[in-house]
């Protein structure tokens, strides 16, 4: 598996009740174009999903990660990923979040890299 670069931003999320505040990435792939994230659900991992190949090239990503396990980890990612941020792992915690739709501007974003899931 390699690593593919993505242009993602970071936001601040404020759960009730935590200590602190969770910063999480959060990318807005376009029609085919940019990157999905998803996370491992037992260590939080997380890892790009090209979306150009997922439907262009395949196989659709629940058929991909058969077999693959988490490079953190090493649980089998089958069954055992969700979309992030909309799902994340914070204090052993699988959290819940909902995404804004209003895109931040780009001289706010970062590039981050990692491991792609079609690379």
């Amino acid at each position: 598996m390699n690593k593919v670069s993505v242009r993602c931003w970071e936001i601040e999320n404020y759960r009730p009740g935590a200590s602190a505040i969770d910063h999480i990435l959060i990318t807005y792939p376009e029609d085919n174009s940019g990157h999905e994230l998803i996370t491992c659900k037992s260590c939080g991992e997380l890892y790009a999903v090209t979306v150009v190949k997922e439907v262009y090239i395949g196989p659709p990503l629940d058929e991909k990660v058969v077999n693959m396990k988490c490079i953190n980890c090493g649980v089998f990612l089958d069954g055992n990923f969700a979309y992030y941020p909309d799902t994340y792992l914070a204090g052993g915690d699988l959290i819940i979040y909902q995404r804004d739709t209003l895109i931040p501007d780009d001289n706010e974003s970062l590039i981050k890299e990692f491991y792609g899931i079609y690379e």
